[in-house]
């Protein structure tokens, strides 16, 4: 396969609807121009870049596993014309470098209403949150990206960096985070490890999401860690009490174990590709209404086990 094969393909398929793309060896550019195409998956595919200039149908653009054939170099992934985007994943930092509207998002950047697409409301990353440079400082920048999300889902990937200057002060510095102070009302957090850091990241999210109902922490699979289930959820059940203490009432909080492979996904190109669910990647399925008292539970009450 080489460049344009892909573009051509969809060019010609003028009632194309979903496109699903996996296990090419060889790096290309993919730009995608189609009127038709609602879902674009693209796993186990080595790229160099992904250019969506326009696609005024698409609701879905999934990226998983993809390789840049160039060893450490990043993939581009840049956004156009998508005005009915809403479920976008697995963003990772340090992997990806996002483009929105011909602007590079970094660090740091002051986020402008260009820079923002506002239709997507189920986001997912894949997340180190032990490295710093290219990696944690990029998390906050790439939320503010998408002001409307109502439900996150973070995976923590392995980290052999020691955890230590991530605390909940790095987190409350990082500046207003629209999409998590208004919108948030879901968020997962998978192949959680107990580092310090990724416990930060969940205290700072239940302290500035006032409108959450639902949290749910996947511990990793014991066989991965040196700590048990219950050792893991310990420290979620004993985490330092954030200052807004008001979640503990509203928020539903459910901790649970698992003994699948390390790493492994939720999302597969047949979820993905049915459009009737709102949200394919969730571990489980929400269904909102009025919360109840925070719990830990190892059966969900306000969540229905995906198979």
């Amino acid at each position: 396969m080489k460049d344009g094969d892909i573009d051509a393909v969809v060019s010609r398929s003028p009632a194309l609807e979903i496109l699903n793309i996996q296990g090419s060896m060889k790096g290309v550019h993919l730009r995608l121009l189609s009127h038709s195409l609602r879902c674009v998956q693209i796993c186990s595919f080595v790229i160099e870049s992904v250019n969506v200039v326009n696609a005024p149908r698409l609701e879905r653009l999934i990226l998983s596993e993809c390789l840049n054939p160039a060893g450490g170099s990043c993939i581009r992934v840049k956004i156009g014309n998508v005005p009915k985007l809403k479920v976008f994943g697995f963003l990772e930092p340090g992997k990806y470098v996002l483009e929105i509207q011909d602007t590079v998002i970094m660090a740091g950047i002051k986020t402008s209403a260009s820079m923002m697409v506002t239709s997507v409301n189920v986001l997912s990353m894949k997340v180190r949150f032990g490295v710093y440079d290219d990696v944690i400082k990029m998390v906050p920048a790439f939320l503010k990206c998408f002001p409307n999300v109502e439900a996150l889902h973070i995976t923590s990937e392995k980290c052999d960096q020691l955890a230590g200057k991530f605390d909940l002060k790095f987190w409350e510095e990082v500046g207003l985070i629209v999409s998590v102070l208004l919108r948030l009302k879901v968020i997962t957090f998978r192949e959680y490890r107990a580092r310090q850091d990724e416990l930060a990241f969940l205290q700072y999210i239940l302290q500035h999401a006032m409108v959450l109902k639902y949290a749910v922490v996947q511990m990793v699979n014991p066989k991965f860690t040196s700590l048990s289930v219950d050792e893991m959820a310990y420290t979620i059940d004993n985490m330092q009490p954030p200052k807004n203490k008001k979640w503990a009432s509203t928020v539903g909080l459910l901790t649970m174990g698992t003994h699948g492979p390390e790493g492994g996904e939720t999302w597969t190109f047949r979820k993905g590709a049915d459009l009737s669910n709102d949200d394919p990647i969730a571990p489980v399925k929400f269904i909102i209404r009025v919360a109840g008292p925070a719990t830990r539970q190892h059966k969900s009450r306000a969540a229905k086990h995906r198979n």
